[in-house]
């Protein structure tokens, strides 16, 4: 019975990110058949971008992303208020990646990619008052 199917435990989920994301600070332009969008790359990396915009796209659009002389084809995979996720329809090189980071301020510090197993599920941060003593 399905009913009774035991769940997917977390541990047991692969990562979702395989490559590290930077983060970055440079205009860019993503270009789609119902028109362009000017905005900023706050995220790049050799399989995806997040793109900063006034008016995102819609999930699913696909368009071609632009910044520093560099243009990749993607598709929007999610969208909000204030930007969306392009996922490059190839890796782009690691060369781009190093020069559009290399662009941006170097003190920025650049944290490991995401662990899964690291994010509660289902539970609600705690509001409990915390006693610091001195």
């Amino acid at each position: 019975m399905a009913l009774f199917r035991r769940k997917t435990v977390v541990d047991d989920l692969p990562e979702r990110r395989s490559v590290r994301r930077h983060h970055v600070d440079c205009p860019a332009r993503l270009k789609m058949l119902g028109g362009d969008r000017q905005g900023r790359l706050s995220d790049l990396s050799e399989a995806g971008a997040r793109f900063e915009t006034a008016h995102p796209p819609g999930e699913g659009v696909s368009g071609l992303l632009e910044w520093n002389g560099h243009g990749y084809f993607g598709k929007v995979v999610w969208s909000n208020e204030t930007g969306c996720g392009v996922i490059f329809e190839r890796a782009i090189p690691l060369s781009v990646v190093e020069d559009t980071v290399g662009a941006a301020p170097s003190d920025v510090p650049q944290g490991p990619v995401a662990n899964f197993g690291n994010i509660p599920l289902g539970q609600k941060r705690g509001r409990r008052p915390v006693l610091v003593s001195e």
